[in-house]
This record gives C-alpha cells, structure tokens and sequence, in this order.
C-alpha cells in the first residue's frame, strides 16, 4: 500500500500547528525566535503568524530584546477572549473545568454520584454542569469541549462498551453525538488514561519524543495511556491499555468484563475502599475519601490494605514492563496520592524481585505531579485540535466551528 504525498495545504497546516504548540511552550516569544527554533523562513512565519493575528488567536505584546541590540515584537498565545472546556467522567464522579488556550485551568466543579447510578441519569448531571458552565462564560467564545471517559473505549465507534461497578446502559450513549447537538461545539472524546498521558505531554519537560512512557491512572478503575515517540498508542479499537482488566487471581473473582481475578479488583480505590470496610466492619460502610484520611493518619487496617493493593498492582506492572519496555512510569489519580511513598516503595519491591537487573536498572517509576491529570487533559485534547485544525474553528468568527 502506497503512503500519501504531501500536498502544499498539509504543509501549511503542519507548520501552522508547529508554531501554535511552541507559541504554548515558549509563552511570549518573537517571530525571530520562532524561524530559529523551526528553521522556517521568517516570511512564512510572518504570513502563518498574521493569519493568527487576524483570527484573534496570537497577540501582540511588546518589544523584545535581541541579538546585536535588535529589537522586534513580542507575541503569545491570546488567554483572554478564546476557552475550551474539559469534562472528565468517572464511576463515582463528574468533573467539569475551563480552560485557556495555554492549558491553564480557570475553574472547575466536581459532582459526586451514588454508586451505580442509573448511566441516563449521570449523563443529565454531566448536562447541568456542562450548561452551568457555558452560561457564566458565555461572553467567552467557547471553542471546543474535550471528555476524558472511563474505558473499554471503542475510539471508531465514539462509544463506551463496559464500565465496571455501574449500571449497563452507558454503551448506548453516544457522549460527543449528543453533547454537539446540544451545545453546537465540536466534542472529542478519549479514554481516561490516555487523557492523562496527554496532560504529561504537554506539561511534563522532562518527556523526550523518542521515549516510551506509560502513564498509570489508579483510581476508580485502572487504565494505562501509553506513549510512544511521543505520539498517544490506541491499538486497533481503541483499548490498549486497558490493564485493569489483566487478570492477577485466576481463580478470582468475577469481572463484568468476563475475566476472573482482574487487577481493578484488587488494586483500584473501589476495591480499596471496600476491602477495608469488610475488614472495619461499621454499620455506615466509609467513602474512599474517609479512607484516605484514615490511611494518612496511620490507622493499621486501613495502611495494611493500601499496602496489598499497591503490591497487587506492581505484580499486574510486571507483565506490562516486559510486553512494552517503558523507560518510565508515570502513577496518577486517586490511589497514586494516597501516600505516594508506600505506592513507589511497593513498586520498587515488586520490581527489584521480578524483573531482570537490565530492565530494573533503565526503568524510572515516579507519581505524577500534575494535578487532575485526566480533567486537565481532556481540555488539552480540546487544545489540540484546535492547534491541529486552527482554521476549522476560527476562519468564521461568526461559528464555532465543525469537527
């Protein structure tokens, strides 16, 4: 199969996307400084960055010094007039944020749900916050909406197809179908993790594009995003990655899944949280929340658990670190910031044991310090595509633009 040529318009666009996302990294910058990092000529920089300008995207600031005493003018990303929004959903969840086009986070509201709640009515809740949000910014120009979802995730048909610990029924909800039609934005929907994994893309310096990261999102469920030569790796349907569902009990118990003895049975903060209130035994069982002030308060049942379920999920790495050779993990969510240090001490026990000293030696594992990993990167899956597409959303200021 031959691959396809490039044509003068993709060529455009590439170049318009490259200096969108070094304007985010660099902030205030000229377009000296930009021909020197890409290698363009300063006349294409000059023709993409007036179209920029034009559209309200890039702003002029103010005049820089330069080389030999030469000064020119500063520019940056416009913070003020263009937003996006990012909504991240979870079994027990909804949280909805705004964002500017750097990827900062202006606000955001969290709503937590009853465990398995009926999946329409979660999906009217996520509705109201969305709209919420959408009438205080409405004086904003909205540009896109980017929702982080909980997997199995088919990623060609745009749907759920199992969420663990919930009511069926999410699977026949077309999220970014339904959220367009009420909103008139364009939606783009990605899995959890590998929202999170974007979020350490964009924020992470210490990331090169020739390595291979896995990011790790231990929370309600267990899902890893997996990056390689700094690209987001989805596999054929969408659901790579999904290592929740790698079975650590043969003998275990049921999944919803089909799988006996899966990792999320053990190791997320539902299974957590549960198995410290069969131990406790209370007649009010605790939220994981209570849980965790328990734990990081040295209470013995609850930091023994914690413990298992940190060892539990470093026997279920194992598999993954000889399939895909990482030359890092990256832990995040909820069960990472628990006490970050019994997680990586566990880990690093796991690892020492049953690893070969080559893979060992060269495999850095650390939590994510970046908050919110998967609420921040579904706002910067929003920022993304419009880095991608610019004009799509921005040649008619009359519209918002199409997907």
């Amino acid at each position: 199969m031959y691959n396809r040529g490039i044509n003068q318009d993709d060529i455009q666009k590439m170049n318009r996307s490259l200096l969108l996302h070094l304007l985010q990294e660099e902030g205030e910058c000229s377009r000296v400084h930009l021909a020197n990092l890409t290698g363009l000529k300063q006349a294409t920089i000059t023709n993409i960055i007036n179209d920029f300008i034009k559209w309200e995207l890039v702003v002029e600031t103010r005049l820089l010094s330069g080389n030999k005493g030469r000064r020119s003018i500063g520019m940056t990303l416009n913070t003020k007039s263009f937003r996006v929004l990012g909504v991240r959903l979870s079994r027990r969840n909804i949280s909805v944020a705004i964002f500017d086009l750097t990827g900062k986070m202006l606000e955001q509201k969290k709503t937590h749900m009853n465990a398995g709640k009926n999946p329409s009515k979660s999906f009217e809740i996520m509705v109201e916050m969305i709209t919420a949000f959408m009438e205080k910014y409405k004086d904003d120009k909205i540009l896109a909406m980017g929702v982080a979802i909980p997997g199995p995730f088919l990623v060609h048909e745009r749907r759920i197809i199992l969420m663990t610990e919930e009511e069926p029924g999410w699977e026949k909800i077309y999220i970014d179908k339904e959220l367009e039609e009420k909103f008139h934005i364009p939606v783009f929907l990605e899995h959890d993790a590998d929202a999170g994994a974007f979020c350490q893309l964009w924020h992470a310096d210490d990331i090169r594009n020739d390595e291979s990261i896995i990011y790790l999102a231990v929370g309600q469920g267990i899902g890893a995003g997996i990056i390689m030569d700094g690209k987001i790796y989805q596999g054929a349907l969408g659901v790579a990655g999904e290592i929740g569902h790698l079975s650590v009990d043969l003998e275990g118990p049921r999944c919803a899944c089909g799988n006996r003895g899966c990792l999320e049975k053990f190791a997320s903060s539902i299974a957590f949280t549960r198995a410290v209130n069969q131990r406790l035994a209370k007649n009010q069982p605790l939220i994981f929340e209570e849980v965790v002030e328990l734990t990081q308060k040295g209470d013995a049942v609850c930091n023994e658990e914690y413990r298992k379920a940190c060892e539990k999920l470093a026997k279920g790495l194992v598999g993954v670190v000889y399939i895909l050779n990482p030359s890092a993990i990256i832990i995040g969510d909820d069960m990472a910031h628990v006490r970050p240090e019994v997680m990586l001490e566990e880990v690093d026990t796991v690892f020492k044991e049953r690893l070969i000293p080559a893979l060992y030696d060269k495999l850095t594992v650390r939590i994510s310090d970046v908050g919110g990993s998967m609420l921040n990167g579904a706002g910067i899956i929003a920022i993304n595509e419009i880095f991608n597409k610019p004009e799509r959303f921005l040649l008619h200021q009359g519209s918002r633009g199409d997907k």
